[in-house]
């Protein structure tokens, strides 16, 4: 029970993962690596180095485009209470906004989520020079509305798929990459073909916490059973106080979320690493000694 003097608290699960700090290293065809500050880095394959750098573009920005979020929050958010007609016993505690949300912030978190959606293609492109050079403009990465199209092989950048040798289609085919198989990848693809053919990313504005301190509180305040819900364009409700008693303590933080039907409402940031981890964990996958593609034909006349 909250008595006296209590204080009452609620947050969202948006804690953000930090970037890995792993450097990549430019080399020639090779498992070559350095010795840095105590230990051993490794070095990516120089034909994967174009698709790591998209993602590692994007995750460079996220901490400027974290701050900028921050900053129009802090100026444009209104903690108060919300007086009711006289026969509700309770008001309202609401955040209020004084402006709309800049499309500028939906037109950034698109640009990297296009970015990072980008660097699946950018490595296909790879995948393709190092075995069947002459399908290099049919190189797309598949992502696929179902499990039966992908196996069928009716999509698009299928003939590059089929053409790989089995090792780099059994990694692709691992990945799932379609809806009900790898629902982060094909959430990554829509929200890449919404920005890119539609619209702008939608996003909401939320709570990502909430305390509130005060006398009483068990009697005099009763918190929103989901933790808080929105009540208009631009105002949302954190809780209910009953009318006549002195106003607590009340500290509140927003943040910007994602609000597509493809992808559920998370914390712009922290869906973005995500994305970018998954966009660098498949590129990792490919990140081995490989004979080029005239090698290849070498070592089989040889044979």
């Amino acid at each position: 029970m909250v008595g006296s003097g209590a204080r009452w608290a609620w947050n969202e699960d948006s804690a953000e993962g930090g970037s890995s700090g792993i450097t990549t290293e430019h080399h020639d065809q090779g498992g070559a690596g350095r010795f840095a500050g105590g230990r051993v880095t490794l070095a990516m394959q120089n034909d994967l180095l174009h698709a790591k750098a998209s993602v590692d573009w994007a995750v460079a920005q996220f901490p400027a485009f974290q701050a900028r979020l921050d900053g129009w929050l802090n100026a444009n958010i209104d903690v108060s209470i919300k007086e009711l007609p006289p026969n509700v016993p309770n008001n309202l505690i609401v955040a209020t906004e004084k402006a709309p949300l800049p499309l500028a912030f939906n037109v950034e978190a698109g640009a990297y989520i296009n970015a990072i959606r980008s660097s699946l293609d950018i490595l296909s492109a790879a995948l393709a020079q190092r075995h069947c050079p002459s399908l290099v403009n049919d190189a797309y990465f598949p992502v696929v509305s179902s499990a039966h199209v992908f196996s069928t092989q009716t999509y698009k950048g299928h003939k590059l798929i089929t053409a790989l040798p089995a090792t780099e289609r059994a990694i692709i085919e691992s990945l799932k990459p379609y809806k009900g198989g790898n629902e982060l990848l094909y959430s990554l693809h829509l929200l890449d073909i919404v920005r890119k053919h539609q619209r702008l990313l939608s996003a909401e504005i939320n709570p990502a916490r909430l305390s509130v301190t005060g006398w009483d509180l068990s009697k005099n305040f009763k918190p929103i059973s989901t933790g808080w819900m929105r009540s208009g364009h631009d105002e949302t409700v954190l809780g209910l106080l009953i009318k006549g008693v002195p106003q607590p303590q009340i500290k509140l933080s927003m943040q910007v979320s994602l609000n597509e039907a493809s992808y559920p409402s998370r914390s712009v940031i922290p869906a973005l690493r995500e994305f970018a981890s998954l966009a660098n964990s498949i590129i990792k996958k490919f990140d081995y000694p490989y004979a080029p593609q005239g090698e290849q034909k070498a070592v089989k006349t040889n044979q």
